[in-house]
């Protein structure tokens, strides 16, 4: 055990305020730092009658001494004899305010008495009472606690225990429970057993109400103690409710609206208890907003109340002041170690040089790195700076920077210097810390990274020899990792190095990190920072499977290849450009390799597939090619025709081969083992680190503060130093090459790619453009996002002026600068079509191909398009594969997708034109929609003749010999095929129909052949009907009638033809149909173009407008065969008279009208397909069982027949 090193005598590393309040030791021990003295002030300014600041929250994390504060403060407050306080009194005295106001509040002769809550009680005002309670009682002032509702409530029952023994028996039978246990609970002020009485009192006592203090409040019960106190000496009463936050990870999801309402309420009356004091302080080592989360809005309202009406005190992070605790526990005995530190001077001094200038020490002066190098030994240094951060992550009452200096116990200061040699120059290195809170990383919660660190670390562990230098550096390493601070302690072989040089050699420490990385394959360290980094392994030798895909890859992927697919700062904006011109342009980096830089490269054609304003091409240099020569064939490379291009060099070069491929392999192989989650992660870390690499290089590209990089533009290298300077250049290059760009102030609207909603709003505006006759704000009111686009991109650039008197809206003839030249070029681009078809992808390169200074946004062009195409819309054709397509709306849509595919074709609109138009749609007036002769002056005809052709009836559209056998006009035929096909309109009306009557021009004469045909085909279908109607007279007229045959219906004509058949006709099935013909004679009426329609579906089974040429044969023949069949039958009866037997069959049934109905039909052989038609009704039938009756089955039956007699 060490003679030299001890820790101070005396020193707690636990305090209970509740407990400790009367142990002076405790105070005597005390260290006081900043936030003592603070909170101290603070407290003591509370302490003037008018002070309206009494409710405080003290928010500290576990091991910051909060406990040993307060129960300091409380001790000043009760006014102990001042000599208690020797200790600390010198460092009070060097605030002279402070120790001022100390002074006078001794003076004053006022004493605080102090009630402690502990514990975490389901109910809060349960907790205030029974901590009132306890401090009454003991400091002998149990009888001025007043008469509480629970001490009612036990008064009752003991009076029935004495005078009415029956009643308190039936209370004792209800309680279920013990009644001494019962009454344990009222005295604890239990609200259960309270509530548990008042609904026995109203079964004992004819349902009357136990309410012996009405209105009983805890706030007020506390306020009538502090009156009586003051009879007592006391001003004032200080509710300390110690570890309130166990309080609330406890109950805080139970506690009742009542709680947190005591609470505010309480916190109130502190603050305006004037001379008769009440104090509160909650200490907790969280904020109470950070436990109601995931509270339901009340409860969360009701604490946000609490939280309000609380002062929230922070003990700070002073780490320097807790490296001087840690200093005054830790004791040298003087002359020992004053012979120790002259030994090992050069150790001491190794430890100084290393870190005076580290920055973990940075905030330290000369004396307080000493007091970290010298007085806190044999803490390494490293220690003392991991102790009090992870003791204030991690630590619980249990364990903290306090107990691990002053505990006995395993891995804790103590423990140490039992085996500690005095003549030994040793340090306890953080791997004992590990060991010391390694009970709390169990604890964490398992979503935490802590949890999951912490379980990597362990089984990484189980792997590992314990004690040696292996486990001590993964222990380190994970400790750091735990901390997270990197940019002052980085878990590096050389923080490594400093940490474990005391008691290993160099050789030792470097080969313990090798065998780690390379043997046990549980570290990592990154190339990118050198960081040690704790892994899974899966067993696998990860570096050869690596090794081998880099191989596989190598001649597969280039390193442009995957700078490209990885850098995430894509895009580079002309920030200021795109502030004055209201929209946003781009430009695209491309990392292209140093051999595609020559002399003669064209970049506009290396740039064509490349969607962006302007490029900057970041070149990768290789060994091959010097740095200097590829500046100078850039420098050379002619702006005038490459003016959005910036070319970006490396100062130096720097090979990245290796890793991009490494980097490609390590990505394909982390995707590979996908389903391995030890494998997977391995990967991951590796790729992790070689991402890192991989965007420092892309940086150095693309982030100017770092110096890498020369900007070449124009010939010469730009001084570029920042990313604004960058942005600025972009901004230059894009004002000197987008000269002709109008300013469009719509974001919505002016891109490439635009949301539908947008899209939608953009067809609104295009559909108005183009109406024959502008509405004023094109039709719409409100605010809509088509208003907005509206007037964004034609209102306020003045392509659309607007008379708001008069509500009148018309296309400006007097637009000036870029929109007029946009427009413009439209309009040249229409006259350029009158020599022939103009693919609009010629427009479309003109205004949105940044070479031509326009460069406007796809998202426009439709409705530009739309406000000149208004003007010129009865003279443009647009076509898509040669077919004519209307100029509307979606049109314009579908060409904005891809211009390619459409032309542009122009029509000299002339009054011949016109007239020959306008008598057309007098023919086919009927067809016409209004609507469509918004479109232009013709196209609207063009749709009514289309129109009227299909509604014609098929037997119109496809007959080409009349029932008289003549062949129909073969000008018509080729009518209807014209109006058939596909075809552009105005091809059709101005070429195609005038070339069929022999380009007789656009006159009245071809509007009245068209009439004529357009008449005959109107009426080809009724002429038709009544050849049939002729045809049938005369075929079933008997000889007495042809003279009188045009008197008679054929009606009248069939029914005569009936009545010489059979009388018993009617009754008959035959097999060709003949019976429902006759059916059909019987029931017609006098219509007899409908007995003819019906006649011919019958014989046919067409309707007359489906018939083709040949249908009129069949009909012919079908309608002679009924007749012949049915005279037939008129023959056989003469001979059924002498017949001795019909193989046949007979059915005779009643219809609805109460008529014998008799039919009868021949037997004849079953097919195939009838014996398996016979086979599934029987089979249905067969199934049903007794679910249905016979009866019923025969009713079916006959009703599924009688469709068929």
């Amino acid at each position: 055990m060490s003679k030299m090193i001890s820790v101070a005598s005396g020193f707690q590393y636990s305090v209970n305020i509740a407990y400790d309040l009367h142990d002076d030791t405790k105070i005597e021990n005390f260290i006081p730092t900043q936030a003592f003295l603070s909170l101290l002030d603070d407290v003591l300014e509370s302490m003037n009658d008018k002070s309206n600041d009494r409710a405080r929250v003290l928010v500290g994390a576990y091991g910051k001494g909060k406990s040993h504060i307060i129960l300091t403060i409380l001790s000043l407050l009760m006014r102990k004899d001042i000599h208690v306080f020797d200790n600390i009194m010198p460092v009070i005295k060097t605030d002279h305010d402070l120790y001022q106001k100390l002074m006078n509040y001794y003076d004053s002769k006022k004493k605080i008495l102090p009630v402690v809550i502990t514990g975490s009680n389901t109910s809060i005002s349960q907790a205030f009472l029974l901590a009132l309670k306890r401090t009454l009682d003991e400091n002998d002032l149990k009888e001025i606690m007043p008469e509480t509702n629970y001490k009612a409530a036990a008064s009752v029952i003991e009076r029935w225990k004495t005078d009415y023994t029956e009643t308190y028996n039936s209370f004792v039978k209800l309680l279920e429970e013990p009644i001494d246990q019962y009454l344990d609970r009222l005295s604890d002020f239990d609200s259960t057993a309270y509530e548990k009485f008042e609904k026995i009192y109203p079964l004992l006592t004819a349902g009357s109400t136990f309410n012996p203090f009405l209105g009983f409040d805890v706030v007020e019960l506390y306020g009538s103690v502090i009156k009586e106190l003051k009879k007592h000496g006391y001003s004032g009463i200080y509710v300390i409710y110690d570890e309130f936050s166990k309080y609330l990870e406890a109950n805080i999801t139970k506690a009742s609206i009542s709680d947190t309402k005591m609470l505010q309420d309480f916190a109130e009356k502190c603050n305006r208890s004037g001379n008769e004091q009440m104090h509160v302080m909650l200490i907790s080592h969280k904020e109470i907003s950070n436990y109601i989360d995931t509270l339901p809005k009340q409860k969360v309202d009701g604490w946000r109340g609490v939280s309000e009406r609380f002062k929230h005190i922070h003990l700070n992070n002073d780490f320097s002041q807790t490296y001087e605790v840690i200093a005054s526990v830790i004791k040298h005995e003087p002359s020992m170690w004053d012979s120790f530190c002259n030994k090992y001077k050069n150790n001491f001094e190794t430890l100084y040089r290393t870190y005076h200038k580290h920055h973990i020490f940075k905030n330290l002066n000369e004396s307080q790195l000493n007091n970290v190098i010298y007085d806190c030994y044999p803490l390494h240094p490293i220690s003392t700076f991991i102790l009090p951060r992870l003791s204030e992550k991690v630590a619980q009452n249990e364990r903290t920077l306090f107990t691990f200096l002053s505990a006995k116990g395993i891995s804790t200061l103590p423990s140490f210097l039992e085996n500690y040699a005095d003549d030994k120059f040793t340090s306890i290195t953080p791997d004992v810390i590990f060991d010391y809170f390694e009970p709390l990383f169990k604890k964490e919660v398992y979503t935490s990274s802590l949890h999951s660190t912490y379980i990597l670390t362990s089984t990484i562990l189980l792997k590992l020899e314990e004690g040696s230098l292996e486990s001590k550096i993964v222990k380190t390493v994970a400790l750091i990792y735990l901390l997270e601070q990197f940019d002052i302690l980085a878990p590096t072989p050389s923080e490594l190095m400093n940490v474990y040089s005391i008691d290993y050699t160099s050789d030792e420490i470097d080969q313990a990190i090798s065998r780690l990385i390379n043997e046990e394959f549980v570290v990592y360290q990154k190339q990118s920072n050198h960081f040690l980094k704790l892994k899974k392994t899966s067993g696998i030798n990860i570096n050869e499977k690596i090794h081998d895909m880099m191989e596989k890859l190598s001649r597969k992927i280039s390193v442009k290849d995957v700078l490209n697919q990885s850098n995430v700062d894509k895009y580079i904006y002309p920030t200021r450009y795109n502030d004055e011109v209201e929209m946003t342009r781009y430009f695209k980096v491309e990392f292209i390799d140093a051999s595609e830089v020559t002399a003669d490269v064209d970049w506009n054609l290396k740039t064509k597939n490349i969607k962006a304003d302007g490029v900057i091409y970041a070149i990768i240099p290789n060994k091959d090619i010097s740095l200097n020569a590829l500046d100078e064939i850039l420098i050379k490379t002619n702006s005038e025709t490459n003016p959005r291009y910036l070319f970006v060099t490396l100062n130096s070069y720097e090979d990245i081969q290796k890793s991009a491929i490494k980097y490609e392999a390590v990505r394909t192989l982390k995707e590979n083992a996908l389903g391995d989650e030890i494998l997977y992660e391995e990967y991951s870390i590796i790729y992790d680190d070689l991402d890192e690499m991989i965007n420092n290089y892309i940086s150095s590209f693309l982030r100017p503060e770092k110096h890498k990089a020369n900007y070449i533009y124009n010939g010469h290298v730009e001084n570029i130093a920042r990313r604004s300077s960058l942005t600025g250049l972009l901004s230059r290059i894009c004002k000197s090459t987008f000269t002709h760009t109008p300013i469009i102030n719509n974001e919505a609207l002016n891109k490439d790619v635009l949301t539908s909603n947008t899209i939608k709003s953009r067809e609104k505006i295009v559909s108005a453009l183009l109406r024959s006759e502008l509405e004023y704000n094109l039709g719409f009111s409100g605010h809509g996002q088509e208003v907005s686009v509206m007037r964004g991109v034609l209102i306020n650039t003045e392509i659309l002026s607007q008379n708001d008197e008069t509500k009148v809206t018309y296309l400006n003839e007097e637009l000036e600068g870029n929109m007029k030249l946009a427009l413009h070029k439209i309009e040249e681009s229409i006259k350029e079509s009158r020599n022939g078809e103009l693919c609009f992808s010629y427009i479309y390169d003109a205004l949105t191909n940044p070479n031509h200074g326009f460069g406007i946004r796809k998202g426009v062009m439709p409705i530009l398009l739309a406000a000149v195409f208004h003007k010129y819309k009865s003279q443009l054709i647009i076509s898509e594969n040669f077919a004519q397509v209307p100029l509307n709306a979606k049109t314009l849509e579908k060409i904005n997708a891809d211009p390619s595919i459409y032309f542009l074709d122009y029509l000299d609109w002339n009054e011949e034109k016109e007239g020959y138009v306008t008598e057309l749609s007098k023919v086919f007036k009927d067809n016409i929609i209004d609507l469509e002769k918004s479109i232009n002056n013709y196209d609207y005809v063009a749709k009514a003749m289309k129109r009227w052709y299909l509604n014609l009836p098929k037997y119109v559209k496809e007959n080409k010999i009349n029932t008289n056998g003549d062949k129909v006009d073969k000008i018509i035929i080729k009518f209807n095929k014209l109006l058939r096909r596909v075809n552009s309109t105005s091809e059709l009306l101005f070429v195609e129909i005038p070339e069929l009557f022999g380009n007789i021009g656009y006159n009245i004469s071809v509007v009245e052949k068209i009439s004529e045909i357009k008449y005959l085909e109107d009426n080809t279908l009724n002429k038709l009907e009544h050849g049939l109607l002729d045809y049938m007279k005369d075929l079933f007229a008997l000889n007495g009638d042809k003279e009188i045959i045009n008197q008679m219906t054929l009606s009248s004509i069939m029914k005569d033809w009936l009545e010489n058949l059979a009388p018993n006709i009617h009754e008959v099935l035959f097999g060709d149909g003949t019976e429902r013909f006759i059916k059909l004679i019987v029931e017609s009426g006098n219509d007899e173009l409908s007995l003819v329609k019906q006649a011919a579906r019958l014989a046919t089974g067409l309707r007359t407008e489906d018939w083709s040429d040949n249908t009129f044969e069949k009909f012919t023949q079908t309608i002679n065969k009924f007749k012949s069949t049915a005279e037939s039958y008129k023959q056989e009866v003469v001979e059924e008279n002498t017949s001795e037997d019909i193989d046949g069959y007979q059915i005779s049934y009643l219809d609805d009208s109460g008529k014998t109905i008799t039919k009868r039909f021949d037997k004849i052989d079953q097919s195939r397909r009838g014996k398996l038609l016979y086979n599934a009704i029987t089979a249905n039938i067969d199934s049903m069982g007794q679910a249905i009756s016979d009866q019923e089955k025969r009713q079916i039956l006959m009703t599924v027949l009688e469709k068929f007699l």
